[in-house]
């Protein structure tokens, strides 16, 4: 069950738009968590680390891809969690940070998951980070496995004339993946850090793979919901085919990733709760009744207002 006991947390990647969502939610518990943010000396003077200062977040200047062992080990001193939020990075670099924990003997480590299920083989960034959960379960290292499907603000259609983050925004985005009748798993960018702040707090999640979700849609419940919010017609997107996206797949890695996301989420159907509770995975919902998620209309109206 839920521990009142006050925790320090150390946060990696809380420049990004999960581990920004992450630290906010800590952050404005003071009486729970001591929050500790490594980033890099480029970020910070960024309006984002001012404000986690502004809100007692220690910021500590490092970087997990080039420090080593020791040092962030020196880091980790007094930390009880340290949950990295960041984008995945090389597997060796990663593994000095859980080595680290485990030296430093934080009482539980979370890291880089933050997306959606996929069983092995399915993706390859997925299977990178299963490979990454088997290193720290192989050392025995206390943990947290969280999976969020996937975020409601990187499915909804894009305007046609909206500029995009990256290329990965449009491909999501401003295409129709699939036959429109497969559901996945979502969550709210902003409710991640809501969920984190329960499940680190959480004695039943050690040891355990989480799944947090906000609902469960189709891609056509979801244009229809963007359609209704809107007013605007997304029919003129492409509709990307099986064979288009099987044909990109399998590939190297940053070129075949997005299509694997289209193919795990909108083809397959792998990212349903359903599937991630029976691969053993622990229903954040069920663990949290209390808890009252956005519907897909709520949120279309809050992400379209972003526009």
């Amino acid at each position: 069950m839920s521990s009142t006991v006050k925790q320090t947390v150390f946060l990696v990647g809380a420049t990004g738009k999960t581990g920004g969502s992450i630290a906010r939610a800590l952050a404005t518990k003071p009486e729970r968590f001591e929050v500790k943010a490594i980033v890099r000396s480029s970020s910070v003077d960024k309006p984002f680390i001012k404000e986690l200062k502004s809100l007692g977040v220690k910021i500590i200047i490092g970087d997990i891809a080039n420090d080593d062992q020791e040092t962030l080990q020196a880091h980790l001193k007094d930390v009880d969690t340290v949950i990295n939020a960041s984008i995945p990075v090389p597997e060796d670099k990663e593994h000095n940070l859980i080595r680290a924990a485990k030296a430093a003997k934080v009482k539980r480590l979370v890291p880089s998951d933050f997306a959606n299920y996929a069983p092995p083989g399915s993706m390859q960034v997925q299977d990178m980070k299963l490979r990454t959960q088997r290193f720290i379960i192989d050392n025995d290292i206390p943990h947290t496995f969280i999976l969020v499907g996937i975020w409601a603000d990187a499915v909804f259609p894009l305007p046609q004339d909206a500029d995009s983050d990256n290329f990965v925004s449009d491909f999501l985005q401003k295409q129709f993946h699939g036959p429109g009748n497969v559901k996945t798993s979502w969550t709210a960018l902003e409710r991640v850090g809501e969920f984190v702040a329960r499940i680190i707090s959480d004695t039943r999640t050690l040891n355990r793979t989480v799944q947090t979700w906000d609902g469960e849609a189709t891609l056509s419940e979801i244009y229809a919901a963007a359609s209704k919010v809107t007013g605007k017609n997304f029919d003129d997107y492409h509709k990307l085919s099986t064979e288009e996206v099987e044909s990109k797949c399998g590939k190297d890695f940053l070129p075949s990733l997005p299509y694997e996301y289209s193919r795990s989420l909108w083809f397959r159907g792998e990212n349903t709760v359903e599937s991630v509770v029976a691969a053993g995975a622990l229903d954040a919902r069920a663990l949290y009744p209390d808890y009252t998620p956005p519907s897909l209309e709520e949120f279309a109206k809050k992400f379209y207002g972003k526009q």
